[in-house]
């Protein structure tokens, strides 16, 4: 029992890095903004910019927290889902 209420967690947060890593090649919060970031640039433009915009992005980014990067991204996907839901 003991056993297994700390190794759900473990396994949650590995399934969690796992996933951001398949997503988007990165763990890092911030890293994996600025991918978010330069992929809705693109989608904007509906121009292949991402990797000339990912540069910049990380660059913006990377002058913020963790927190901040985390947060900023919880806001960006759900504005996607919202975006999403209008279509």
């Amino acid at each position: 029992m003991l056993r297994t209420l700390i190794a759900l967690p473990v396994v949650l947060i590995l399934a969690a890095a796992a996933t951001l890593y398949v997503a988007y090649g990165e763990v890092d919060p911030c890293r994996v903004l600025a991918v978010e970031k330069a992929r809705r640039a693109q989608n904007d433009t509906g121009v292949h910019i991402g990797k000339l915009v990912e540069p910049w992005m990380r660059m913006a980014t990377s002058q913020l927290s963790t927190g901040e990067c985390a947060h900023d991204l919880l806001r960006s996907w759900r504005e996607r889902l919202a975006h999403h839901d209008e279509d």
